[in-house]
């Protein structure tokens, strides 16, 4: 994202013979280490993809792209850099990195203090904690590794209230950074450059294939699945430096190649239509194909070269690192999502500060003299704030929100009773069978988050009544329905397999009572009440993996398969319950709740109650879940089973508390309630678990 030219010191004799034969002719070498205007202007098409995907959520692109873009660009600039000054013997890795770091680590403390300062006046305690925590791993450039740790999807809802998530792509670039020289340096010395770069980016690029697969969330952070990009161009630097530049044909056609490319992508697919890896092969196609094509290429003369598209390129590296904090912490302030106006108004701060920040901050310290002190103090400075940010991440640091009113609010938003993890937020994939009690016979609940909800209540009743209660086993998968011959189109995911292991528990002789239980809209509809919210399914046995919807041939499959599952299941003599959907709405968020003014209100109140709270009508979600629920009560009916509707214990009637009587919400978000809600009014589970022996 950030680069530049560097001055470069001898190395050893034979390292600048075999350098000489791997990069010549010279003229070829001055024209990859001149500066290219349309350069900067393909940096200015990135950093507007990227910035226009965060500012305009509600149109689904694929700007995501725009960092494939701005690897492909570093890759080509710093292996051209390194190539040269081998070539000409008067390389330094001292020099190198010394040059990396006054160029990148002025604008990223600039970004570290403004959202330490702009966290410490708006964040509750948790969102301090978590804010100094990523602080403490971004400093270092190890952003990406903090996020792939923690399970932070860069595609999750909720994670714009994370202002700093866009410095993975920093941290890839700067381990990039780190490592690359020494590589060049050793296959220029052995004459074997441009096969080196060849395996590098095989080997990267079916690393990331197969992460898509695997381990999506964390494989889209790391670097080894991010350096096949960097390397193409590198591979390109490394061509260029041997041969001509193409015929002006070739670079039009090329030039136009790219451009359609990168169009294509972002406008024909999002994050959920193609996985990101295919998104990435497509964009750094179209960006090595610009970067080829040379600066007398159409596109690149007229478009990427113009005035404002090199003004822009100019300051991409700090407008980058500007603008998601402020979309964030906009977010975070007003409790959704800047509407248009305001995210317009969003970018034009986030330009002003880029430029301010370039001008005032980048360019003085990038130039200025005593070079060994200024990177002395600019790592310093970078030491500081992983200790600052460690210090607020363990709670040392209390914010200006901060006392017994925050804390009680973050507990009880916190307040997720399901043993294995602190809070939902930590959770993914399958879990382990739980257990709770030591009754011979036992229930088993199946499904997902919305079935571990009940877990305190569970829980409760086996307490309360001993050996008179069954024991219960929870068999659960987030981001998966109990429902056969399916699975998420979010990769990582074996919703299949996780059913055939919770039916061949159902099936012990201990278990008399099976439960079903669902964010069952979540995976046909969406959520109730937000846009672009539904967790893509797909038939197992569907090669192309389309997208199941209510009406969909594949769903009635699935619900026949799901019929003749719970059929089988009551035949054998066990009573089976499916638990509709819980209601669910925005107003329900804890998030939504609170006036947006709180936040940046002078005076910080001494209690956060809401007087009880007004009730929400439910009518509007039964309206949307009806097409739904109606087919699982018609199951139940046709097959011997209870169909559950939690509604009835946790509303009365229509009418469903948002908060409680001490004023503290009863949901932790739009549609999970809390341990302690679910924990006294979630009644419906009890006859489950004390029910007489099923005869």
């Amino acid at each position: 994202m950030a680069d530049s030219d560097f001055r470069v010191m001898p190395l050893p004799t034979r390292a600048l013979a075999a350098a000489r034969s791997a990069v010549r002719p010279a003229r070829a070498r001055d024209a990859t280490l001149a500066y290219r205007p349309d350069i900067d202007g393909l940096r200015a098409l990135a950093v507007g993809l990227v910035v226009a995907y965060h500012a305009f959520p509600e149109i689904r692109t694929a700007g995501f792209i725009g960092v494939d873009i701005f690897f492909v660009i570093s890759g080509y600039l710093i292996t051209g850099i390194i190539l040269g000054g081998l070539q000409a013997g008067t390389f330094s890795l001292s020099a190198f990195y010394a040059r990396r770091v006054r160029r990148i680590v002025p604008a990223l403390l600039v970004i570290l203090a403004a959202c330490g300062l702009l966290g410490w006046l708006t964040l509750f305690p948790e969102e301090l904690r978590q804010l100094g925590r990523s602080i403490a791993w971004c400093a270092p450039f190890l952003a990406n590794m903090f996020f792939a740790r923690t399970g932070t999807g860069y595609f999750d809802r909720g994670m714009e209230s994370t202002p700093l998530l866009h410095l993975w792509s920093l941290g890839v670039e700067e381990q990039f950074y780190f490592a690359w020289p020494v590589l060049m340096m050793l296959v220029v010395q052995q004459g074997v450059t441009m096969r080196a770069l060849i395996a590098v980016t095989a080997v990267s690029l079916a690393v990331s294939i197969w992460g898509v697969w695997h381990a999506p969330l964390q494989y889209f952070y790391l670097p080894a699945s991010r350096a096949w990009e960097l390397a193409a161009g590198a591979m390109l630097a490394a061509w260029r430096a041997n041969s001509p530049a193409p015929a002006r044909s070739l670079a039009a056609t090329g030039s136009l190649a790219g451009t359609l490319l990168i169009a294509a992508i972002v406008v024909l697919f999002d994050a959920a239509s193609a996985p990101s890896v295919i998104a990435s092969v497509v964009a750094t196609a179209g960006a090595a194909l610009l970067i080829w094509a040379g600066p007398l290429a159409p596109v690149n003369r007229q478009i990427l070269a113009s005035p404002p598209m090199r003004f822009i390129g100019r300051i991409s590296y700090p407008l980058y690192l500007w603008h998601w904090p402020l979309f964030s912490f906009a977010q975070i302030i007003l409790g959704h999502a800047p509407e248009p106006a305001l995210a317009g108004c969003l970018i034009l701060i986030a330009t002003a500060a880029a430029y301010a920040t370039c001008r005032w901050v980048e360019a003085p310290i990038r130039y200025r003299k005593g070079d060994r002190r200024t990177v002395a103090g600019l790592l310093l400075g970078l030491a500081v704030f992983a200790l600052a940010g460690a210090a607020a991440g363990a709670g040392a640091i209390p914010g200006r929100l901060s006392g017994p009113a925050f804390t009680a609010w973050q507990q009880a938003i916190g307040d997720w009773g399901y043993p294995g993890a602190a809070d939902l937020g930590e959770q993914a994939g399958s879990a382990p069978l739980m257990s709770a009690g030591q009754a011979e016979r036992k229930v088993l609940f199946i499904g997902d988050s919305h079935i571990q909800q009940y877990w305190p209540r569970v829980t409760r009743v086996i307490d309360a009544r001993g050996a008179a209660a069954r024991a219960a086993l929870f068999a659960t998968y987030l981001g998966c329905p109990p429902l056969p011959g399916i699975n998420s189109l979010e990769r990582g995911h074996n919703c299949a397999g996780f059913l055939d292991y919770a039916l061949q528990q159902a099936y012990r002789a201990d278990v008399d009572t099976v439960v079903f239980g669902a964010f069952w809209e979540k995976y046909l509809l969406g959520e109730y009440s937000i846009a672009n919210s539904v967790a893509r399914i797909c038939r197992v046995d569907d090669p192309a993996r389309a997208p199941l919807r209510l009406d969909s041939p594949g769903t009635q499959i699935m619900f026949d398969e799901f019929e003749t599952m719970v059929a089988r299941l009551v035949a054998s003599g066990r009573r089976v319950f499916i638990v509709l959907s819980n209601p669910t709405s925005p107003m329900f968020d804890p998030v939504n709740m609170l006036p947006s003014a709180l936040r940046l209100s002078p005076h910080v109140p001494a209690s956060l109650a809401l007087s009880g709270g007004p009730p929400v009508d439910a009518a509007a979600f039964e309206s949307f879940v009806a097409p739904l629920s109606s087919r699982l009560r018609a199951i139940a009916a046709r097959t011997g089973a209870s169909a559950i509707d939690p509604r009835a214990s946790l509303c009365d009637a229509m009418l469903c508390p948002a908060a409680g009587a001490d004023g503290m919400p009863l949901y932790i978000d739009s549609n999970h309630l809390r341990a302690r809600f679910a924990r006294e009014r979630a009644s419906f589970v009890d006859d489950m678990l004390l029910a007489p022996p099923v005869q």
